[in-house]
């Protein structure tokens, strides 16, 4: 009985340590830095370039935003109004992001860019990708890479998040004009390519 006494007693000094080191290694854990990123993305994560997936989800995106605009028009000018905005509002096929600093980004899509914009500055005069001169600037808010145009036929937003394993890009289109009598909005994703 004594040596199974002495049995239980070293067995129990044993369970003692083995939760003491538990102990020890958990309240380790909780003060040592987390590796992971948070899911807000930072300014310097949207730096690369970015080529469109074409995604059947991102064409089919891009069509119902259409349709819904153009099924509200007159009858009659419809399916030309359809036709006309299928032609001008085509998906970028590359975004270039170039984050000098925690203010200034340059950003290109296409053929148009890069361009240099102060984040903290307001939306600024500079050729447009058709040519003309358009305001245009380029805020950071959330996590987000907001770019926004006004011209003299309307105006256009895009929203850039990244998924949180900063590999793909998405990007929110919203579209105006005032011969439209709603804005088309549609998402497209990129994926980085450098």
């Amino acid at each position: 009985m004594e040596r199974m006494m002495h049995r239980v007693e070293t067995l129990m000094a044993g369970m003692n340590k083995l939760l003491i080191l538990c102990a020890t290694l958990a309240l380790m854990a909780a003060f040592v830095p987390g590796t992971g990123r948070s899911q807000t993305a930072a300014l310097e994560d949207f730096d690369g370039r970015w080529s469109f997936t074409r995604a059947q989800r991102d064409r089919d995106s891009l069509e119902d935003g259409i349709d819904h605009v153009a099924d509200q028009l007159n009858l009659f000018i419809r399916e030309i109004a359809r036709g006309e905005m299928r032609r001008r509002i085509q998906p970028e096929n590359r975004v270039v992001v170039r984050v000098h600093d925690e203010t200034h980004v340059s950003l290109a899509m296409d053929d148009w860019g890069p361009v240099r914009f102060d984040l903290t500055a307001r939306p600024r005069r500079v050729r447009g990708p058709n040519g003309d001169h358009i305001r245009a600037g380029v805020s950071f808010r959330d996590g987000r890479l907001i770019h926004r145009e006004v011209h003299s036929q309307g105006h256009r937003t895009n929203v850039f998040a990244l998924s949180a394993n900063r590999r793909s890009l998405t990007m929110r289109a919203v579209i105006g004009s005032d011969q439209l009598p709603d804005e088309v909005r549609y998402r497209l994703t990129y994926r980085r390519s450098r």
